[in-house]
């Protein structure tokens, strides 16, 4: 009962389990993130917090969908944010090296609401998770998470070769092949 973080079908659906930004936050999740240190060179912030009841009740959640055969895989947010988890989604399926499996995707953020681009995008907010499953799994999903009081919202769809997203105010896009060149050769590349 353990899924995979790699998108598996063209065509199924992509959800967010969680609140997408910790708007009690001051720092909405980019506290000591690994953007905060990429793209502005600081290491500093207090890290998100943990509400681990909350957390609790979303992985119990979720290992119920799990255990019932409905989710094709399952990733969290919580290591670069939504962003780098999508990425890691459609590129690191490898059944060896050099046979690695590509699977795009296009996921829309417009109807999380008014956000911080850089928040929504890279914050490391706390119990959030990305599944995917048939679309018709995928609906059955977001209900019952919201009987249970958890934010759960259909975002996208696996297919194609680039991951594709739109947010308010930006439209953002990668060729998967070029997102595995430059995770694959990480180490080589800093090496130059």
């Amino acid at each position: 009962d353990i899924p995979t973080q790699w998108f598996k079908d063209e065509g199924d659906a992509i959800i967010l389990i969680g609140a997408p930004v910790d708007g009690d936050d001051p720092l909405l999740g980019l506290g000591g993130s690994a953007y905060l240190q990429r793209a502005h060179n600081l290491k500093t912030g207090t890290p998100p917090r943990c509400d681990l009841e909350k957390e609790k009740q979303i992985h119990t959640t979720v290992r119920s969908f799990i255990q019932a055969g409905v989710v094709k895989s399952a990733h969290d947010c919580s290591d670069g944010g939504l962003a780098v988890a999508l990425a890691e989604c459609c590129i690191s399926n490898h059944v060896g090296r050099g046979t690695n499996t590509l699977l795009g995707a296009e996921v829309d953020l417009s109807d999380l609401g008014e956000q911080r681009l850089d928040a929504l995008l890279f914050g490391e907010t706390q119990g959030r998770i990305i599944l995917t499953a048939t679309a018709l799994e995928a609906l059955k999903i977001v209900e019952r998470t919201k009987v249970l009081g958890i934010p759960a919202v259909k975002i996208g769809k696996v297919g194609g070769d680039r991951l594709t997203i739109k947010a308010p105010g930006a439209e953002l896009g990668w060729d998967a092949a070029e997102l595995h060149d430059l995770w694959w050769n990480a180490i080589a590349n800093a090496m130059k």
